[in-house]
């Protein structure tokens, strides 16, 4: 396969997986979508339920007409909210069994809060309705013909009746239900003592029927909560409230699982998708390593044994082979070209008497190295100097002077090499420190000052006393938990800075390195009164390549690698000043740097 297939392999394969995403990312809103609704839904019913079910507790709580005559209205609003929650999962065949089991469990609650509600209304829902009204008016006419008329052994008695009957209609203990039958039948046989008349026998009568028929229908309602109706009512509502958690966490299991589905088929597909890609990118790496090793390495032996019959050899279509081929077409014409100047040259060594044949191929050989750079040409003639002086030592003719001119020369070939390899080597180590990308050491604790002293230390060579003042204010006893790599590097970078660019020519420069606490943060100055930075430069003093010496050999990364370093690894603040008259500060922030004064004692 070509390269180019191969890209528009991975195109398509980047496009289908951007098209898995959208088409996942919108079956998930719409699964979400979904499940919002009916998460509503759920809540529309169970508000419902629980409307209902506070209904029954204020009809048990006031006994009130109001709470009762809201049945129908609470049991139509549920029936309305449980049909849009079916409508809604009437796809769901596995909710639907526990559907029509909560549709079946709201009925029988219902059905058992409408009895509770008859007996309700049965008994009365104020003093003067139902059994409880007509049993209260027949014990006021009870106590009302007894008062002042009769005995006072009956009137205490009536009082008495009346008495337990309000214990037992507050207590609701059935001890004070038999207390007063056991006063009824004292005061019966009271009657019959002192053959009261019938009106009084008739009252009594009456109100010990429509007292008990008021208990039967109390007790049938329920004294408690754990008795009769109210407990029956108790019991489906417990059962209904586990039917609809149980409906609801299915509910919810079910959408979470969808969405899972969702998720997992999308990542399944992307994921053999770029496991395509990657085989075929593995398939294309290994193919088009192998064949640039297999041109490198003709080239190499061009190169090392000026053979140019050798060939690439490579088979194939895609591009790397054609680059081959025509590599390979490429050495087929030199090794062409090589066999005329072999020609030519034989013909002018025999023509010239080879008079001119060394300048021939002296010139010849300069056209073809001159393209190579400074450092070949530097390589090879301290090769040709190593070479000359291993055949005056293996001849014995080595003399003194010829040796110091040899090393002369081969010191100034590496000296060549060296500058231009370092200089190399500089820019590519500056280019990984303006990204802050090299790895440094961990945190230490080291003394600042010291760690200072020695980065001046290393330039004494540069720093004559003549030219240069440096003091350094900083605590002896001042401690940082830092990096000191990255304190060293700062203090370089602007140290190089005055050496380059603050120095003035017949003008001594003073540096002063200094450290204050502010606010428990420690500034860190470090300041000249050398030229000074141009008013124009200050903004942008700290971006790469700002430079006032690009045509000197500077480059514009010093500051730009301090800037780094001080934001991103040491987490402080830096700025740069510049005053009028001249010099320099740059002061450092170190908010995020822990720092401390040993006792020097």
């Amino acid at each position: 396969m070509q390269l180019k297939q191969s890209v528009l392999f991975f195109k398509v394969a980047a496009l289908a997986s951007a098209l898995v995403i959208i088409c996942t990312s919108w079956f998930l809103y719409y699964e979400v979508h979904l499940s919002a609704r009916l998460t509503t839904e759920l809540g529309d019913v169970q508000k419902a339920l629980q409307r209902a079910m506070d209904n029954a507790e204020l009809l048990h709580q006031r006994g009130k007409k109001e709470p009762a005559s809201a049945l129908p209205q609470l049991k139509y609003s549920y029936q309305d909210s449980f049909s849009n929650l079916l409508n809604s999962l009437s796809h769901e065949q596995q909710l639907l069994p526990l559907l029509l089991q909560l549709d079946t469990v709201s009925k029988s609650y219902f059905t058992k809060k409408e009895e509770l509600t008859q007996l309700y209304e049965q008994l009365g829902y104020d003093e003067n309705s139902g059994i409880y009204g007509e049993f209260r008016r027949s014990a006021h006419a009870l106590q009302a013909r007894v008062s002042g008329q009769t005995t006072a052994k009956l009137e205490i008695a009536v009082l008495e009746l009346r008495r337990r009957e309000k214990d037992f209609l507050l207590r609701a203990d059935l001890s004070y239900l038999q207390m007063h039958e056991q006063l009824v039948q004292e005061t019966q046989h009271l009657l019959e003592q002192n053959q009261s008349d019938v009106e009084v026998k008739n009252l009594l009568q009456r109100y010990v029927t429509g007292f008990n028929h008021y208990v039967s229908a109390l007790q049938k309602l329920g004294l408690h909560s754990a008795q009769g109706v109210r407990a029956e009512l108790l019991t489906e509502k417990q059962k209904l409230r586990s039917q609809f958690e149980l409906v609801a966490v299915r509910t919810q299991t079910l959408a979470q699982e969808r969405k899972e589905n969702i998720i997992v088929y999308g990542l399944t597909l992307i994921i053999l998708m770029n496991l395509a890609v990657l085989i075929l990118l593995n398939y294309q790496n290994s193919k088009v390593t192998r064949h640039i090793l297999a041109i490198n390495k003709v080239l190499v032996k061009v190169a090392k044994l000026e053979d140019f019959s050798l060939r690439v050899g490579i088979e194939g279509n895609d591009e790397i082979a054609q680059i081959a081929h025509h590599l390979d077409d490429l050495l087929s014409f030199i090794e062409t070209l090589l066999a005329r100047l072999s020609a030519a040259q034989q013909r002018l060594i025999e023509e010239a008497k080879m008079a001119s044949l060394g300048n021939m191929v002296s010139g010849f050989a300069h056209e073809l190295n001159t393209p190579l750079g400074v450092a070949i040409t530097s390589q090879s003639h301290l090769k040709e100097q190593v070479a000359t002086l291993k055949s005056q030592l293996e001849l014995g003719k080595l003399q003194r002077q010829t040796l110091t001119t040899l090393i002369t020369e081969a010191e100034a070939a590496l000296y060549l090499l060296e500058n231009n390899l370092h200089r190399t080597a500089s820019l590519v180590d500056d280019f990984k420190l303006v990204a802050v990308n090299r790895e440094y050491e961990e945190q230490s604790r080291f003394n600042l000052n010291h760690l200072v002293q020695s980065v001046f230390d290393c330039y004494q060579s540069e720093m004559e006393r003549d030219d240069y003042s440096v003091e350094i204010e900083i605590p002896e006893n001042l401690v940082l938990n830092s990096y000191p790599s990255v304190f060293s590097q700062v203090v370089g970078y602007c140290i190089n800075n005055c050496i380059k660019h603050a120095k003035v020519a017949g003008q001594k420069l003073n540096i002063v390195v200094s450290t204050v606490v502010i606010n428990d943060y420690l500034h860190f100055y470090f300041k000249d009164d050398g030229a000074g930075i141009d008013k124009a430069l200050l903004p942008v003093i700290f971006e790469p390549f700002v430079t006032s010496k690009r045509f000197c050999g500077g480059t514009g990364l010093g500051l730009s690698i301090v800037y780094n370093l001080v934001t991103q690894k040491l987490k402080g603040e830096i700025k740069m000043q510049s005053p009028a008259h001249g010099g320099a500060c740059l002061h450092i922030i170190l908010s995020g740097t822990e720092f401390f004064l040993n006792d020097t004692n």
